[in-house]
């Protein structure tokens, strides 16, 4: 059995399971793990096969024994930094692009073209998470024959259809998941909830992350006197995240193109929220209208648009009736395009090509 040397320049965060899977569920091929860093045993995602690859001696030597076929990194970043190794040892790359590292918008295109300009040549293939990031790709200049898209997978086990009802007394409950920086929006998100809350002072809104603009974000529900209906929870796991999707009425994430270019492909708490069955309300961002149509599997609204979100939160706490039809739609596309297994499957198929081209280029 070949091998895939998949490089992660850092440990794997608590929100990046969906990287951890792409790596322990392959079973055409023999999947390693390299990395400038020890594995401790109190990683939340452990790797069977993990190595240091400071502390081999010879690298040439390792690949040659382990069979390795191709170096795979899971973001951009992590690609320039092995990039010099693939190189020495004559190892196609495989590069997954997944947001920020895929951007080609206005505030970030030339910085971006200079820090891949090596790797475009280099690189075997480019795998997007979504059309959008490929068209990002071509406007920088990649080959266009080595970009395949690969929809990242959701495990729908882990995230099954809850049908969701509307209270009729209780608390509506709001949620939102994603981590406290610019591009998710929240700031927006609490604006437009703070005109639902004034409407329906039962309304709260859950906010599920940790980030950079905590603080930020703290001081603006207190401006607004939501303290008391705004909830910051923090950073969860997986399940528990299944868990609160189950518990709440209405989703949203309100993501934007951040000042600094930094954008979304498809976030996969979308993906999670669609799989689970809660109504949503997001926005036409990055990928997201490639997964999302508006009022047939969710609500979308333009980037920034207080007013706009709050019409959609209006819309599902209005009109429940919808909710059934919408939501069962919404899980359908989840089935048919995002399923996890099916996904890992496209990905041994997309290894398998890079294989082949080895073998014919060896002859």
């Amino acid at each position: 059995m070949k091998t895939i040397a998949v490089y992660i320049k850092e440990k794997i965060k608590n929100h990046q399971r969906f990287i951890y899977n792409q790596i322990v569920h392959i079973k055409r091929f023999r999947m390693i793990v390299l990395g400038p860093f020890d594995q401790t045993e109190d990683t939340q995602y452990p790797f069977e096969n993990f190595y240091n690859i400071n502390k081999i001696n010879d690298l040439g030597n390792f690949f040659r024994k382990m069979e390795v076929v191709a170096i795979h990194a899971h973001h951009g970043s992590h690609a320039n930094e092995i990039l010099p190794v693939a190189q020495e040892y004559q190892i196609p790359l495989i590069v997954s692009i997944r947001g920020r590292d895929g951007s080609a918008e206005p505030e970030i295109i030339a910085q971006s073209m200079r820090r891949y300009e090596s790797l475009k040549e280099y690189g075997a293939m480019f795998i997007p998470v979504c059309e959008y990031l490929a068209d990002g790709l071509k406007k920088m200049g990649f080959p266009e024959e080595k970009i395949h898209v690969l929809y990242g997978g959701i495990e729908l086990d882990l995230f099954p259809f809850v049908e969701h009802v509307l209270p009729k007394k209780d608390e509506i409950r709001i949620l939102s998941v994603g981590r406290l920086v610019e591009k998710k929006g929240h700031e927006t998100l609490i604006q437009a909830f703070n005109l639902i809350h004034f409407l329906y002072p039962n309304a709260r809104l859950h906010i599920v992350g940790e980030g950079e603009n905590k603080q930020k974000l703290r001081t603006l529900i207190e401006q607004l006197m939501l303290n008391d209906a705004v909830i910051l929870r923090g950073a969860i796991t997986s399940p528990e995240i299944a868990e609160e999707l189950k518990k709440a009425h209405i989703f949203c994430l309100a993501s934007h193109k951040a000042s600094s270019g930094d954008v979304e492909g498809i976030p996969n708490a979308i993906k999670e929220a669609m799989s689970i069955g809660i109504p949503i309300v997001t926005t036409e961002h990055g990928g997201i209208p490639e997964i999302m149509k508006h009022m047939e599997t969710g609500y979308l609204t333009t980037e920034k648009d207080v007013l706009a979100l709050a019409r959609g939160f209006l819309y599902y706490i209005e009109n429940p009736e919808v909710w059934r039809t919408l939501t069962r739609k919404a899980r359908a596309v989840i089935e048919d395009k995002f399923d996890f297994k099916k996904q890992i499957k496209e990905q041994e198929y997309l290894y398998s090509l890079i294989q082949q081209e080895n073998k014919r280029r060896l002859e």
